[in-house]
């Protein structure tokens, strides 16, 4: 369990977070989600203890991230957008940063590495971009942490790439892991995750699961705008609204569309959040909603 209350922090002068508060629970796959310099990242690295909280707390399974307790550390691994590659082999960089974590597998690392097309003996700082990218995944997902935070893992992989990404990360979802996966490129992780996050200028704007979405509104496409809906997206074809799911008697409703969504959130201006505020109860567990 992942708990953050009241947190604030500031980077070069300027409030990132100023009393952000929410959960990640065990036992799920989050998208992160937030446009180009959100705080994205920098809730990552906090959480990961590599910067400290200027106010409020983060505490992760009962520890401070920045304390960087060496029970804490064994359980958590963060895979950067980028990274500094030393020169070495992959396999030999792995076996020398894996002896760290109790929970490395050095088989399963060469098969999540023949997964993705990674050659375990060629050395980091040759490999392009998106091999070394694929390598340091391959690595993080080795290790068998119950934490893992990923930032822009789809950067840098081509579509191949990004499927086998996928499916890896599905196979890696466990009861007794949390999965969070930073990005803003939506439709990158739109497969994949089963809880959704949203966070704009440093304020959540949502936190909640998909199945409580899919039970909440509906996502209709139609060739117009269609009356009581909560946000209309032009796409081609037509429109996709969200409306409310008793509002849908008749209609052809498709599957949750994560782009659309993050666009309601961020951009739909505030009867889409008021409605869902509303809807959740305003006090029920797995909704969290902020203003």
């Amino acid at each position: 369990m992942i708990r953050i209350d009241e947190l604030t922090f500031s980077y070069g002068g300027r409030r990132v977070y100023d009393g952000l508060s929410t959960h990640f629970d065990k036992g799920a796959v989050y998208g992160l989600l937030g446009k180009n310099g959100a705080g994205k990242t920098t809730l990552l690295r906090l959480m990961a203890g590599l910067m400290e909280c200027g106010g409020g707390k983060i505490e992760i399974n009962g520890c401070e991230p920045y304390r960087r307790k060496p029970e804490f550390l064994d359980r958590l691994y963060f895979v950067p957008e980028s990274m500094n590659a030393p020169d070495m082999p992959v396999s030999d960089y792995a076996a020398g940063y894996g002896r760290f974590y109790s929970g490395y597998d050095g088989e399963a690392l060469l098969k999540y590495l023949e997964e993705f097309e990674v050659d375990p003996h060629g050395r980091l700082n040759r490999l392009s971009f998106g091999q070394r990218k694929k390598a340091l995944i391959a690595f993080a997902l080795s290790l068998n942490a119950e934490v893992l935070l990923l930032d822009e893992p789809g950067n840098g992989l081509d579509i191949p790439s990004k499927l086998c990404l996928r499916r890896l990360l599905s196979q890696y979802a466990h009861p007794e892991r949390t999965v969070i996966l930073s990005t803003h490129q939506v439709r990158d992780i739109e497969d994949i995750v089963d809880h959704i996050t949203v966070i704009d200028n440093g304020r959540l704007m949502l936190n909640t699961s998909v199945s409580e979405l899919e039970s909440t509104v509906a996502f209709v496409h139609s060739d117009r705008i269609m009356a009581d809906t909560l946000f209309s997206e032009k796409v081609t074809g037509g429109y996709i609204n969200i409306l409310k799911c008793e509002d849908t008697p008749g209609y052809n409703t498709g599957n949750l569309d994560m782009e659309v969504l993050f666009d309601a959130c961020t951009i739909g201006g505030r009867s889409f959040i008021q409605y869902l505020t509303a809807a959740s109860g305003g006090d029920r567990k797995e909704v969290d909603y902020v203003l």
